[in-house]
């Protein structure tokens, strides 16, 4: 019998998720579903993966927006998903509270435990919670009833090695952008319009970090999320931009994973791209201003990741670039960690199964 699994991927992180269930789902019995929401890169992602699936809703930016968009989300999803047997995401509110009200098994994947609003309305209503063991457990206690802590399934790794533990670098990327291995530095913008974001907008210390890389001879990718965000690129480093020496990336069907390989650094204000780089072997800076326990559990197996706070950046950011070190094996690291696809296939086993 073939399980019909429903996934719903909000952002490109979460594509790639996807990608990798659906590949793995073939092998075990397992037809994904696959939904998406229309933000940043998530289609492109999708794509790439020749992937078939269908984007529904928009997201909101103030409190208002956001629930708007999300009933309004809801209610269009509830048309698309007519028949599946289990749900999966990386705690998609909208999803989760469609399969709960159609009373289906909810696995919610989670890695962020900072974002409050997320996982309040939606690790309460899943019967599996997948996360990674470095993130106490006390941190699922603020969200789960101490009666239902023990469906929390860890695992000894991050789900970001489910698809670098499937990588092979190309190339391809680098050579659509123009760009040699080592000359350029990959930059994206905070996630300034997240629920769980409040700390106030980072982009001025970012474009210094840019102006710094640009000024030392490098090239630069980066990846606005925002319209503002591109704004500001455009007038605080618009010369950059003319002499093409600074690049934003549009409709060009780019591997984020490729050009991580080949970066001489990565800097972000979110995670999942630094921590791609790091697992990879590139020097990453994530500025994200919030402690991360993801973060402390890298940086102990010795992975190239350095975190920073508003000016510290620059400090760290000139220490790395003088560095004779461009890149790091990381394989043995990686062959140690833990890859979660068996663990969550697996769940969507035992929940269907316990189900009939």
């Amino acid at each position: 019998m073939v399980i019909k699994a429903w996934f719903d991927a909000l952002t490109a992180k979460q594509a790639r998720i996807a990608a990798v269930l659906s590949m793995e789902g073939r092998r075990n019995n397992i037809n994904f579903m696959i939904t998406c929401r229309k933000y940043d890169y998530v289609e492109e992602v999708l794509d790439m993966f020749n992937l078939h699936y269908e984007c529904v809703g928009y997201h909101g930016e103030s409190p208002r927006e956001k629930l708007l968009r999300g009933i309004e989300r809801q209610l269009a999803l509830l048309d698309v998903v007519r028949d599946f047997d289990v749900h999966v995401s990386l705690t998609s509110p909208d999803a989760i509270r469609v399969a709960f009200g159609l009373g289906k098994p909810i696995i919610a994947l989670t890695d962020t435990a900072h974002s409050y609003f997320v996982n309040k309305l939606t690790l309460p209503l899943a019967n599996t919670v997948i996360a990674p063991s470095a993130i106490p457990m006390s941190e699922w206690g603020r969200y789960i009833p101490s009666a239902e802590i023990d469906k929390v399934r860890t695992f000894d790794g991050i789900f970001e090695l489910m698809w670098i533990n499937r990588f092979k670098p190309s190339g391809d990327s680098i050579n659509k952008l123009g760009l040699k291995s080592r000359e350029f530095v990959v930059i994206r913008f905070e996630e300034s319009r997240a629920s769980y974001y409040g700390y106030g907008d980072k982009s001025r210390i970012l474009i210094r970090m840019a102006r710094k890389v640009l000024e030392d001879g490098y090239y630069v990718v980066m990846f606005p999320r925002y319209p503002y965000q591109e704004e500001l690129i455009k007038s605080e480093l618009g010369l950059f931009l003319k002499l093409g020496k600074l690049i934003i990336p549009r409709n060009m069907k780019l591997d984020g994973l490729d050009l991580s390989w080949h970066a001489r650094l990565v800097i972000t204000g979110g995670s999942t791209m630094a921590h791609e780089a790091a697992l990879l072997g590139t020097p990453a800076i994530s500025y994200f201003p919030q402690h991360y326990y993801i973060d402390d559990y890298l940086m102990s197996k010795g992975l190239p990741l350095y975190r920073c706070v508003d000016e510290d950046c620059l400090t760290v950011l000139d220490s790395i670039l003088k560095s004779d070190t461009t890149h790091v094996d990381t394989s043995s690291v990686l062959s140690r960690m833990e890859d979660p696809t068996g663990l969550i296939i697996n769940e969507i086993k035992r929940l269907t199964n316990e189900d009939k």
